[in-house]
């Protein structure tokens, strides 16, 4: 089986200043039914296998059980998660990952961390169901095995194999976002990928023995680098789901661990690129425990645009491991236009909100600029010669204290 026409344009491309993607899946559709053909991209990157011919989609509570891919979640919720029932009826299903290395050099080692979550038990009889994580390389889109039903040059990662906590139950869904259905998974793939090649990663849920339990996948994160990296000793915390999502004008971060082990604190982390953090942050753990705990933490001024968060988890006797990295994009002015992109002193602004002020801060947050705008103004410049050559983040706020923001190159 061969990907559809118009892969090329479908993969996620690797870069060399951009070493990170992540997907929440909450694209995905909320209610209803919708369509997503065997070998097409519902989502860049993705596309779905299946053993069966069949284009079915539907939105899933975990209450349906029969076989078929689904968009797991609550009624109407945005928060989604990509998963399946296989069966007899339906066949066999995987998920696909589709990336290119356009860094210009050869990667030497890929981080994959995803959140694997259990939305439905099929009955008392079935026992423990998996999904199991694969990769491949291949120099052209065309040489990739993208046959559920064949491992045939396909590298598995036991690490990465998600096992439905929840078996030999009585049938009916369950929420998978609840701590006890849930579990965070990493690992590193010492996998070479030549410059120009391309990298397909694989999540495969089997027709099992028994009927099948709903497993899904979400909160995907890819991190690549062009040197080996050693695999990082595990969390003495058993971490079950860690998210960033933007509320209001703060960036609201929210975590769960399932267990503790002599965790003295957690420490946030935030990031411009992917690449360079700094702490923003700090909350006390809870020592040994074995009780599921919720944190939340608030980043109340925090950076323009996509900004990245790590936990750094600190032990007792002061060890500390990092957590994997999730990523939240905040919002652009509907009719914002910005230009030119590229400048040597101003800026013309406009934008269906009323604006009442501009600000100019630099990729680690840092304000250099602020003016005072009238907002009965369809149109504002903003003189920015003063600052040196770089990239800087333009932030507007209107009346409402909304924030927005535009990139822009200072020459």
């Amino acid at each position: 089986m061969l990907l559809m026409a118009g892969a090329a344009e479908a993969q996620v491309s690797m870069e060399p200043r951009q070493n990170l993607y992540s997907q929440n899946f909450e694209a995905l559709p909320a209610a209803g039914t919708s369509f997503w053909k065997s070998g097409s991209y519902y989502l860049p990157g993705w596309a779905v296998f299946r053993t069966k011919a069949d284009s079915t989609f539907t939105a899933n509570t975990g209450q349906a059980n029969t076989g078929g891919l689904y968009s797991y979640g609550a009624t109407n919720s945005p928060d989604r998660a990509l998963g399946s029932i296989a069966s007899s009826p339906a066949g066999q299903f995987t998920y696909n990952l589709l990336l290119q290395n356009n860094t210009g050099s050869t990667i030497k080692s890929v981080e994959v961390g995803y959140t694997g979550e259990q939305w439905r038990i099929s009955n008392i009889t079935a026992g423990q169901h998996v999904l199991s994580f694969w990769y491949a390389v291949s120099s052209d889109v065309s040489g990739f095995n993208t046959s559920p039903s064949s491992d045939k040059g396909w590298t598995e990662v036991p690490e990465l194999k998600f096992y439905g906590p929840k078996y030999q139950l009585s049938g009916g869904p369950i929420n998978g976002n609840a701590a006890e259905n849930r579990r965070m998974l990493e690992a590193f793939l010492q996998v070479e990928v030549p410059a120009g090649h391309f990298l397909m990663l694989r999540w495969k849920d089997a027709d099992e023995v028994e009927a099948d339990h709903g497993l899904a996948v979400d909160d995907v994160t890819v991190l690549w680098h062009e040197e080996s990296v050693e695999s990082p000793v595990p969390l003495p915390v058993e971490l079950a789901s860690f998210k960033a999502r933007a509320k209001g004008n703060q960036v609201e971060l929210q975590w769960l661990t399932a267990s503790e082990d002599r965790n003295s604190h957690f420490i946030v982390e935030r990031s411009p690129d992917g690449k360079s953090f700094e702490g923003v942050g700090q909350l006390t753990g809870q020592g040994t425990t074995m009780q599921v705990t919720s944190y939340t933490f608030l980043d109340e001024v925090p950076l323009p645009g996509t900004s990245y968060y790590r936990l750094k988890q600190v032990d007792e006797d002061e060890s500390y491991t990092y957590s994997a990295v999730v990523s939240v994009l905040r919002a652009v002015a509907q009719g914002l236009k910005v230009f030119p992109t590229i400048t040597a002193g101003d800026l013309v602004v406009s934008a269906d909100a009323r604006l009442r002020q501009a600000l100019v801060i630099d990729v680690m947050g840092k304000q250099l600029y602020a003016q005072q705008l009238q907002s009965n103004l369809p149109q504002h410049s903003l003189n920015v010669s003063s600052l040196s050559s770089g990239t800087y983040v333009l932030v507007l706020l209107d009346e409402q204290g909304k924030r927005y923001t535009s990139r822009f190159r200072k020459r």
